[in-house]
């Protein structure tokens, strides 16, 4: 009988000591990584934020301070150029459309829009256009030359 209750209590035992591990193995770390450090405090991390605190003893009372983070306005910078990079991109995207419309390029390979001259209809018709106006224009400025003695057009 005391053989199978020394078997029993074993059996339990190493129940309870897999069940241990496997609970210690399961638990998340700490929020805080604490390393020794050479001034005779510690490091503390915080592994959420990755900010760093030197901690040590002064008098009776233990105290936490900041350590400067020497890359942390280099990354706020990459950050706010990434944001208006973005926001330039959108906006020549706009004028794009605005200045392009549908005359967009469509070819595979998406090379630039192509721009074609002007035929020689079109030039012709817009030389038409300034020759008229220039006309008009002669014909008032002779209405305001009333004494007959004003600059020859």
């Amino acid at each position: 009988m005391r053989k199978i209750f020394l078997y029993g209590v074993l059996a339990i035992a190493g129940i309870a000591g897999l069940a241990t591990s496997a609970l210690a193995a399961g638990e998340a770390p700490g929020r805080y990584s604490m390393s020794p450090a050479d001034s005779g405090g510690f490091v503390r991390l915080d592994t959420e934020t990755g900010q760093m605190a030197l901690c040590q003893r002064r008098d009776a009372d233990w105290s936490c301070r900041e350590m400067a983070e020497p890359n942390r306005g280099l990354a706020l910078e990459v950050e706010r150029l990434r944001t208006e990079n973005q926001r330039l991109k959108g906006e020549i995207r706009q004028m794009e459309d605005i200045v392009l419309g549908d005359k967009r390029d469509t070819k595979p390979g998406g090379g630039k829009p192509e721009f074609k001259l002007p035929s020689e209809q079109d030039v012709d018709g817009a030389v038409d256009y300034v020759q008229r106006m220039l006309r008009k224009l002669r014909e008032r400025m002779k209405d305001f030359d009333i004494d007959g003695k004003g600059t020859p057009l």
